[in-house]
């Protein structure tokens, strides 16, 4: 089983980096796919995990996607509506 995941870095251009883990490295890098879930919920490390940023930079990603990001126009004027 692999586990898909995307990484989102904004910044003048958005970069986008997906993954396909495999189970098997993150039960051996974090113990359980629901630690590592919980992590990536934010949950703070124990002393013995990584951060997520170095488990990432370790694995090269399948796919990486360079989009410009939607702009917001703040100029937005609403007529009428229900």
């Amino acid at each position: 089983m692999s586990i898909k995941i995307s990484v989102v870095e904004k910044k003048l251009v958005e970069t986008v980096n997906q993954y396909n883990l495999d189970e098997y490295y993150i039960n051996e890098s974090y113990g359980s796919i629901e630690r590592f879930n919980q992590i990536v919920n934010g949950e703070t490390l124990k002393n013995n995990e990584k951060p997520l940023t170095d488990f990432l930079s370790e694995i090269r990603p399948n796919n990486i996607l360079h989009l410009r990001p939607k702009g917001n126009n703040t100029n937005v004027e609403i007529k009428y509506g229900y």
